[in-house]
């Protein structure tokens, strides 16, 4: 996996990481009041309290070659489900 795909699917962490981070470097520069920091403490529960709820399902790929196959799926799934067809026709 290179550093291009590892920042595309893990951009919602690495993001908000890097500017809490540069935020806290200017409030340790600045030598800043408990105030500020509080807030900043306040931003890093938001954003951490959002990444957990807000987490994505998973998506499963299968291939049927079949109809019926296709139907014993859908019918089996207990969820929705996205049939896509493809024809190299």
């Amino acid at each position: 996996m290179t550093i291009v795909q590892i920042l595309n699917q893990y951009s919602f962490f690495v993001l908000p990481a890097i500017v809490l981070a540069a935020v806290a470097v200017v409030l340790i520069r600045r030598r800043a009041r408990p105030v500020f920091w509080a807030a900043w403490g306040a931003v890093l529960v938001g954003i951490v309290a959002y990444a957990l709820i807000s987490r994505v399902p998973q998506t499963t790929t299968v291939k049927l070659d079949t109809a019926d196959d296709i139907r014993t799926a859908i019918q089996t799934a207990g969820r929705p489900t996205l049939v896509e067809f493809y024809s190299n026709y």
